[in-house]
C-alpha cells in the first residue's frame, strides 16, 4: 500500500520549484545532523532528573559539545511544539496551539520557510526518517491517517528530497501496535509492556538503520539529515532487556508533595479530580510500573541514538557535521498529580539539548541560560553561514557555543492555550514566572525551590520582578485563519449568504453566519488520496447537539446533520483517486442530499423540517477535525490533507423569508 504514496502524494509544485532555484551557495558547507526524541523530560543522566536514569549515549554526546541545562519548549504539546521549532515562529506568531491543528493551513505560515525548506533551497540534500514533524503511531490499527495526524502526520512533502520509510510516511508502522492494554488501564493510546522484538525491527530501530546507512555515504552536496525518534512516546512497548535494566523493587518515584495543589490557581487545576490518570494509577498500585516503563523507553531512546553516533562516527562525514539533539518537550510522571503533558510547569517544559559544531563548540562545555527550541532555526542558519529569514523569533545560540560565559538577553518562553486563553511561563536563570489568561499567577524560584512547590506571586516584594520578566511575553495571539472579515460576505439581497472557504478558514460561533430557519448547499472540488483523506473532514459547524458536517468515512462522501444528540447522514459512493466533485445540501424543507455529479445522488430526511431550529453554539471551519464528529464515533477523523481546489457553502434565505409574499408595487 505504501508503494502507492510517492504518485498520490507527488513532490507539489512547491518542492519542484524549489530544486529549480537551487544555487551553489552550500558548497563547502558543514552538513547538519538533527536529532529530535519525542516526550523526553529530564530523566537523561546529565540533567539529572532521576537517579536511575541510563542514558550514556546522551551523556557521551554532551560532553562531544555544549549542552544546555535550561531549555525549554516553547508548547508542551508536540504539533505546535515541533511547528514552532520547524517554523522559528512562536505559536503566538504561527497561530498554531492544538494537536489537531494542521500547521500546514496557518495563513501566518504561508509563503515561510520551514527549516528543512530553508536548508533545500541553499543546495542541502534534505533527507528525514521518522517523526519530524507531528504524526503518532496511528491508532490500534496503525493507520497512516487518522487522529493526530497518524503516521503520515502533518507532513510537508516539499521539504525532503529522501523520505524513509516512505515518501508521505514519517513513522514506520509500529511491530505490535497500541491498544494491547498490557497495562491493564485500558487507555489505548497510553500502555507500556515488554515486546519480543529484536531492536532493528521496532519502528525506531529502522529509522535508525536507515540513518545509519545515510551516514555512511560521502557526498560532495552537504546534507540535512533530520532523525525523528518515536520513544520515550507511548505506546512504552520496547524489548524486554530495557526492562530489565529496572527492577520494578528497585522503582524510585519523583519526590511529591501532597499539597502542591494547594498554592496554583484554580485554572491550573482540574485534573487532580478522582478518576483522573495519576488517581487510577495510585489506586491500581502502578505508578513504578509507569515509571519503570518511562526509563526502559528513555534507555532504549539513548541506544538508538548511540547508534547514530555511531554511524556518523565511523563514515566520512564526522569532522564536518554539526550535530543536534533535543525533544519536543517533556512529560509528568505524577508531579503536581500530572500525567503525560501539557500544562506551564517545569516537567514538562524543559528539555535536553546539546550542540555539537565542529570548529565552534569546545567539548564538554556546559550554559545555564535560558534557551529555547526557536533558537535553533538561527542557530543552523549562523552556523551554517546561511542568511536567516525575515519571519524568526528566535537568537542564535552560536555566540554561547562560542563562549559559554555569554549570557541570555531573554527568558525561555513556553505557551499554552491560544488567542484570549492563552497562558505564559517564562523560565530565566532563577525564577519561573506563569501567567494565565485570567490573570492569576505562579512564581517560583528554583535556586531555593526547584521542584516549584511554593508559588511565591503573592509575595509583594516580587511585584517588580514578575513586571520585569512579563515584559517579555507576546503582547498578540495572532490567529491561524483568515480574518472573519475575508471569510464571511455580506449577506445577498435575496437574504442568501455565500462563502468561499480554504482549508484552514475557521470562525467562532459569534461570527459564524446565520443558520435559523435556514437550508445550506455545499459545492466542492478536491484532489482525493484514500491512503490519506478516507476519513476526513472537510468543513463543518455546530456541535453534536446542532450543526452539519460534510466528510468522508472510509472513502465515501457523508453527510451528517446533527440535532440533540442524534445524527442523521446521507452517504454517496466510494470515491476514486484523483480529482472528485462532491454536492451536497438541506433545502428548507429538510430534505438532504449529496451527489457526486454524473455518478450518483443520495437523499434523506433531515431531523427538521424548516431549516435549522436555532444557531448552533460553535462556530464553523474548513478542513478540520472532528467538529460535531466525536472522538468516539470517528475515532479516525483526520483534517483533508490534500488539495482542495473549490469549497463554497450556499446558506439558503430564512424560511420565513422566503416565505413572505412580494410587497404590493402600488
Amino acid at each position: 500500500m505504501l508503494a502507492l504514496l510517492p504518485a498520490l502524494l507527488q513532490a507539489a509544485p512547491k518542492s519542484a520549484k524549489t530544486s529549480k532555484k537551487r544555487t551553489p551557495s552550500a558548497a563547502g558547507k558543514p552538513n547538519v545532523l538533527f536529532i529530535i526524541a519525542d516526550d523526553l523530560r529530564d530523566y537523561v543522566g546529565w540533567m539529572g532528573g532521576h537517579p536511575q536514569a541510563r542514558t550514556p549515549n546522551m551523556d557521551r554526546l554532551a560532553k562531544m559539545g555544549m549542552r544546555f541545562t535550561n531549555a525549554h519548549c516553547n508548547y508542551a504539546l508536540c504539533n505546535p511544539s515541533r511547528t514552532s521549532l520547524l517554523t522559528g515562529m512562536m505559536p503566538s506568531s504561527s497561530g498554531v496551539f492544538g494537536n489537531e491543528q494542521d500547521w500546514r493551513r496557518s495563513v501566518q505560515i504561508t509563503g515561510k520557510p520551514t527549516l528543512p525548506e530553508h536548508f533545500k533551497s541553499l543546495g542541502f540534500h534534505t533527507a528525514a526518517g521518522g517523526k519530524i514533524f507531528h504524526a503518532n503511531h496511528g491508532g490500534p490499527e496503525g493507520r497512516l491517517s487518522g487522529w493526530h495526524g497518524g503516521r503520515r502526520g502533518f507532513e510537508q512533502d516539499a521539504a525532503w528530497d529522501t523520505r524513509f520509510p516512505d515518501a508521505g510516511v514519517q513513522i514506520p508502522d509500529l511491530p505490535v501496535h497500541t491498544g494491547q492494554n498490557f497495562n491493564g488501564m485500558n487507555i489505548w493510546h497510553w500502555d507500556w509492556g515488554q515486546i519480543d522484538v529484536p531492536d532493528e525491527l521496532t519502528d525506531d530501530g529502522s529509522v535508525v538503520a536507515w540513518a545509519s546507512d545515510q551516514l555512511g555515504k560521502s557526498s560532495k552536496q552537504p546534507f540535512f539529515l533530520a532523525v525523528g525518534l518515536y520513544r520515550p512516546h507511548s505506546p512504552w512497548y520496547v524489548p524486554k532487556a530495557y526492562f530489565d535494566l529496572f527492577p520494578i523493587d528497585s522503582i524510585q518515584l519523583p519526590e511529591v508533595k501532597a499539597d502542591d495543589l494547594a498554592d496554583v490557581p484554580e485554572i491550573a487545576k482540574g485534573h487532580e479530580k478522582p478518576g483522573g490518570h495519576h488517581d487510577e494509577i495510585v489506586k491500581q498500585g502502578k505508578w513504578k510500573e509507569a515509571v519503570r516503563a518511562y526509563l526502559a523507553s528513555v534507555a532504549f531512546c539513548d541506544a538508538m541514538l548511540g547508534k547514530v553516533l555511531d554511524a556518523l562516527e565511523a563514515g566520512p562525514n564526522a569532522k564536518n557535521t554539526i550535530i543536534v539533539f533535543t525533544s519536543d518537550h517533556g512529560w509528568y510522571l505524577g508531579e503536581k498529580q500530572m500525567w503525560h503533558k501539557g500544562k506551564l510547569w517545569e516537567e514538562t517544559t524543559r528539555i535536553p539539548l546539546c550542540i555539537v559544531a565542529p570548529g565552534i563548540t569546545q567539548p564538554d562545555t556546559v550554559s545555564a541560560e535560558p534557551v529555547s527550541l526557536i533558537d535553533l532555526y538561527p542557530t543552523l542558519c549562523d552556523l551554517t553561514q546561511t542568511k536567516a529569514p525575515e519571519h524568526l523569533d528566535g537568537t542564535s545560540l552560536v555566540p554561547m557555543l562560542k563562549d559559554p560565559a555569554t549570557k541570555s538577553a531573554r527568558p525561555a518562553i513556553t505557551i499554552m492555550g491560544g488567542g484570549k486563553q492563552a497562558g505564559y511561563a517564562a523560565r530565566t536563570d532563577q525564577w519561573r514566572y506563569i501567567r494565565y489568561a485570567d490573570g492569576s499567577e505562579e512564581l517560583y524560584d528554583h535556586q531555593t525551590d526547584p521542584h516549584e512547590w511554593t508559588n511565591v506571586a503573592n509575595d509583594p516584594a516580587n511585584a517588580l520582578l514578575k513586571q520585569d520578566i512579563a515584559a517579555f511575553f507576546p503582547t498578540e495571539f495572532r490567529s491561524a485563519s483568515r480574518p472573519v472579515a475575508e471569510i464571511l460576505p455580506e449577506t445577498s439581497s435575496d437574504g442568501s449568504i455565500h462563502l468561499s472557504l480554504v482549508p484552514g478558514d475557521a470562525l467562532d460561533a459569534k461570527a459564524s453566519p446565520p443558520l435559523t430557519g435556514r437550508g445550506f448547499f455545499i459545492d466542492t472540488s478536491f484532489d482525493y488520496h484514500p491512503l490519506v483523506d478516507q476519513d476526513s473532514t472537510l468543513v463543518f459547524q455546530g456541535d453534536a447537539k446542532l450543526g452539519y458536517a460534510l466528510h468522508l468515512v472510509a472513502g465515501q462522501p457523508t453527510l451528517s446533520v446533527f440535532h440533540d444528540g442524534k445524527v442523521t447522514t446521507v452517504s454517496g459512493d466510494g470515491l476514486q483517486p484523483g480529482t472528485c466533485h462532491v454536492r451536497a445540501g438541506m433545502d428548507a424543507d429538510g430534505l438532504m442530499s449529496l451527489a457526486i455529479p454524473g455518478r450518483s445522488e443520495m437523499l434523506a430526511n433531515a431531523p427538521f423540517a424548516t431549516g435549522f431550529p436555532g444557531q448552533p453554539a460553535t462556530g464553523l471551519a474548513a478542513g478540520r477535525s472532528f467538529g460535531p464528529l466525536s472522538v468516539k464515533d470517528y475515532p479516525n477523523s483526520t483534517p483533508f490533507d490534500g488539495t482542495v481546489h473549490r469549497l463554497r457553502i450556499t446558506l439558503l434565505p430564512p424560511r420565513e423569508q422566503v416565505a413572505k409574499p412580494a410587497p404590493d408595487p402600488q
